[in-house]
């Protein structure tokens, strides 16, 4: 299989799974945040914030250099699997306490119960993240979906259910520990019968160099979970359950975005730790059409975002989150600027300038935090999803930089001229019609689809024809048993 199309095909893999996982992640949530009301609503969402947040060390960049090392050398893993569970488990458990003494400091009885809950499941989702790491390693995507979606489906399905049953925050809590579990173990299950069976053998020896490798990725990411989550936990210091609730709203449908990122991001990242500027294709190539496909991807929902949040809200969330329209159109500019910057910092990572993350990262954490000192008691919870805004702006400019440093030269019209002239189109459509909300979603939605399509026939033909060839070739790789069933395809 080329290049091009295993990308295409682990794209679709990861974007089925993260595009399925966060369908029925929203419709829980909205379910939930009616069900529970807005001050319940409220403890949940702070308490998978606060727990998100301190066990961000538990994955402290292991999984990033399991991907990469594994990608490079297929023997890697027997030293890797099992002592990056041990690691996760070792720095997990104390931070876990960390969240319950200080959820136990300044709340009641039952939040601290939802974050025991939480905070174990967002453990089990950690050890889940190491064998998804080994799946990305091998390129072998398809089986994200089979997990992910297992969990989410069945999460939401009996969460809704006893949401409508009348189960309260700390029931859910405990379906979503479940849920997260069950997934952990599934998913070993497919790892070890159609992938790869690690030796289960810890090395003590082994964790102090992994460990150094691991640092500069996992500072990246605990500075980037302090740009996710930071913001509401400082809301929750400065203002009612009620308001963090109208903001856990809006923020889980900025969420709902991310899928774009990751699912490139799972794909072009193997790709990107092989190739080099040098290779054909060199890597720059790579990069140029992951930019500009998580562009055109994403742009159209930021201007949903942006145009239209007051009809988006009030139909998900009803009239009782009113607060959230605004904040989510403050977010919309974050909806196109994170898998930008997340792109670039995956290069980054893959071609060894971890540090040049991790720097950037932690300035625009402390930035993000120091900004949320002024913007919250200022604005509210729109201070709070302005500073988001404005922290991924700040992230993507300097990675763009550095990522065309380590690629050469880049070409910036072929990146971003049809979103931009597609968008515009889109945009105007959408504002004429806003007022038929229905209406301007179709409408906007076939302007941008007709404008990008002719004009990127004309201005990069060889793009929209290796894009359209892709739609119509499936993969020609061997797959496995399982695959087989899933694909359609025969062995």
């Amino acid at each position: 299989m080329s290049t091009g199309r295993r990308i295409f095909a682990n794209t679709a893999y990861r974007g089925v799974a993260d595009l399925a996982s966060k369908v029925a992640t929203t419709v829980l949530f909205i379910v939930m945040a009616r069900k529970l009301g807005d001050e319940d609503f409220g403890v949940f969402t702070f308490a998978l914030a606060l727990v998100t947040l301190v066990t961000v060390l538990a994955d402290f960049g292991q999984n990033s250099v399991l991907t990469r090392e594994v990608a490079r050398n297929r023997a890697e893993v027997d030293r890797q699997f099992a002592n990056n569970i041990a690691l996760k488990l070792i720095l997990a458990v104390p931070a876990l306490g960390l969240a319950l003494a200080y959820a136990s400091a300044t709340s009641n009885q039952e939040a601290v119960l939802v974050v025991a809950l939480l905070g174990t499941a967002v453990v089990a989702e950690l050890l889940r993240g190491t064998c998804f790491a080994v799946f990305e390693a091998h390129e072998r995507l398809v089986f994200i979906p089979i997990a992910l979606s297992a969990q989410r489906f069945l999460t939401t399905i009996v969460g809704v259910v006893a949401l409508l049953l009348g189960a309260g925050v700390v029931a859910v809590s405990a379906i979503y520990l479940a849920g997260a579990l069950f997934a952990f173990v599934f998913t070993l299950a497919l790892l070890f019968r159609y992938v790869v069976r690690p030796q289960l053998e810890l090395d003590v020896g082994v964790w102090r160099p992994l460990m150094r490798a691991a640092l500069p990725i996992g500072l990246a990411g605990v500075f980037g979970t302090v740009l996710f989550r930071v913001d509401t936990a400082m809301l929750a210091a400065f203002e009612s359950e009620d308001v963090v609730g109208n903001y856990g709203a809006a923020y889980r449908l900025f969420e709902a975005t991310l899928f774009v990122g990751w699912s490139i991001g799972a794909a072009v990242y193997p790709v990107f730790s092989r190739l080099t500027p040098t290779t054909s294709p060199p890597v720059g190539a790579v990069f140029e059409r992951a930019i500009k496909f998580s562009i055109l991807a994403t742009l159209p929902l930021a201007l949903c975002a942006a145009v239209l949040a007051e009809p988006i809200v009030e139909l998900l969330y009803g009239a009782d989150y009113d607060e959230a329209a605004n904040a989510l159109r403050l977010l919309a500019p974050a909806i196109p600027l994170y898998p930008v910057a997340y792109l670039a910092g995956l290069l980054c990572v893959a071609r060894d300038r971890q540090r040049v993350l991790t720097i950037v990262l932690g300035v625009v954490a402390l930035q993000n935090i120091l900004c949320n000192f002024f913007l919250i008691p200022w604005l509210s919870l729109d201070g709070a999803a302005l500073g988001t805004s404005v922290s991924q702006f700040l992230a993507a400019i300097p990675l763009l930089i550095v990522s065309g440093r380590i690629c050469g030269d880049l070409h910036w019209r072929r990146m971003l001229s049809g979103a931009a002239i597609a968008g515009t189109a889109c945009a105007a459509t959408m504002i004429a019609l806003v007022d038929r909300p229905l209406l301007a979603l179709a409408s906007a939605a076939a302007v941008y689809v007709g404008v990008l399509a002719s004009y990127e026939r004309r201005a990069f033909p060889e793009d929209a024809h290796g894009f359209f060839e892709l739609l119509r070739r499936r993969p020609a790789a061997a797959p496995t048993a399982l695959e087989s069933d899933i694909d359609g395809a025969g062995p």
